[in-house]
């Protein structure tokens, strides 16, 4: 099927033309509905070929943050997260059994991610009644204690790609396992057990390829299914989906905003609302560093103001909660925000904006910070193949409601003190702002809010 397929109303959410790119978003997902006390579980769909990528692994590790059971208290919990693998035994053309890794058996990795060891099982993904099962057996668990890793044992029989001609395999291997396929062994079963008949199975086969292709024919009838005119007359039918260009003040705004304290008694509004707005004071003379409002206060003040207003509203990051991150901005908003809205993350780049795709396009706001713009590279498909890009190709259904900071400067050498914005500001589908005084940065951050 397409690699972008989704379907909201049923809960299916985007597929992913990036291998393994769903790893760290399905972790907002379930993310949203542990914050939000949404019902529900979310299920990660992703390969065996996919456990080799960095960013799964960033995933795994945000997913199982002790903080959820352990600092989040009755707001918190186990991460309500399936983690599906299809193990078919291919990743492209690499055989990931005994060739491109090492781990013999995916639920053996469970094991070296948590205490739990992700209540990890392989399961015959042939056998529709021990999927069933595994899933009627694990969803309590996800609700209550995930995540959970489920090793689906299946096979890919037809090529990676229409390129994929399968010479890295025999003709023979796929025989074999076309004879384990469900729609085969199972209509088997059926049979042997006087559920049904062969022939009826061969009518169920009849009918479903009969609605198959009515269905691609009515998928390429330009009058069914209208193509958009790019070339002519709507050049700017895609542009316009890239961004929202909306304004919504609250999410899930019937809720009320879960903080510690009211906002005029949050230290840092009260220590804002001490400093003074002008560089220099009544005499023309430069006002001190400590009592001048500062870019910091700039950034802060939007922010502080969103999290009483959004109930849906997180942040999060590298050091953000009782450091207040790299530059300060959210210090003394620990007494204020509760720590499942305002809480620390791994050093897992990736998983950071990742999360933040899955959170926001699941209905919540988040606003995410990389320590510095030098580790915008250690995000990259993250930044420009995911949060760019959700919006337009979702034809606007998919809302991305996501503030991702970066500090731009020079003090810590050549992996520190790069500006790697221009490269933002060549891809579609994001808004790239640099405020240069305090007047900007609470101007563009709340516009970006």
């Amino acid at each position: 099927g397409s690699m972008h397929a989704f379907f909201t109303p049923f809960g299916i959410y985007p597929n992913n033309a990036i291998v393994g790119g769903s790893g760290s978003i399905s972790v907002g997902a379930a993310m949203f509905k542990l914050i939000n006390k949404k019902p529900g579980v979310a299920v990660c769909n992703i390969g065996d070929g996919s456990i080799g990528c960095g960013p799964v692994w960033e995933g795994f590790m945000m997913a199982v943050m002790d903080q959820y059971k352990t600092l989040w208290g009755e707001n918190g919990g186990g991460m309500p997260l399936i983690f599906n693998v299809n193990n078919n035994f291919y990743g492209m053309g690499g055989q990931t059994f005994g060739e491109t890794m090492g781990y013999g058996m995916v639920a053996r990795i469970g094991a070296g991610l948590s205490p739990t060891q992700l209540y990890a099982e392989r399961v015959d993904g042939y056998n529709p009644l021990a999927v069933i099962d595994a899933y009627k057996r694990k969803l309590p668990v996800a609700k209550k204690d995930g995540p959970v890793l489920l090793d689906v044992v299946t096979y890919r029989v037809t090529g990676h790609s229409p390129s994929d001609s399968s010479s890295y395999r025999t003709k023979e291997e796929i025989a074999d396992w076309e004879a384990q396929d469900s729609i085969a062994a199972y209509g088997k079963q059926l049979v042997k057990a006087g559920v049904c008949t062969k022939q009826e199975i061969e009518d169920i086969r009849t009918m479903v390829q009969a609605d198959m292709l009515r269905n691609f024919k009515l998928a390429i009838d330009v009058e069914v299914s209208p193509r958009i005119d790019v070339l002519g007359s709507q050049p700017n039918y895609i542009a316009d989906l890239m961004l929202s260009n909306g304004k919504v003040r609250a999410f899930d705004a019937d809720r009320k905003p879960d903080v510690l304290l009211p906002k005029e008694e949050c230290p840092r509004v009260m220590q804002i609302a001490k400093k003074i707005r002008f560089g220099l004071d009544k005499d023309g003379k430069p006002v001190s560093k400590n009592k001048v409002y500062q870019l910091r206060d700039a950034i802060a003040e939007p922010i502080i103001n969103k999290y009483y207003e959004d109930p849906t509203l997180i942040s999060y990051g590298e050091d953000v909660r009782d450091w207040g991150g790299a530059y300060a901005v959210y210090r003394g908003f620990t007494e204020a925000i509760p720590y499942h809205r305002l809480f620390n993350s791994p050093i897992s780049e990736a998983a950071i904006v990742g999360s933040a795709v899955g959170y926001a396009m699941s209905g919540g706001r988040a606003v995410v910070e990389l320590m510095y713009c030098d580790f915008l590279g250690r995000a990259g498909d993250e930044i420009f193949n995911q949060l760019s890009k959700w919006q337009a190709m979702s034809a606007g259904i998919l809302k991305m409601p996501v503030v991702l900071r970066m500090s731009v400067g020079s003090k810590y050498g050549a992996q520190h003190s790069q500006d790697w914005s221009a490269l933002c500001a060549h891809i579609p589908g994001l808004k790239v702002v640099f405020p240069a005084t305090p007047y900007d940065a609470k101007g563009l951050m709340q516009a970006a809010l």
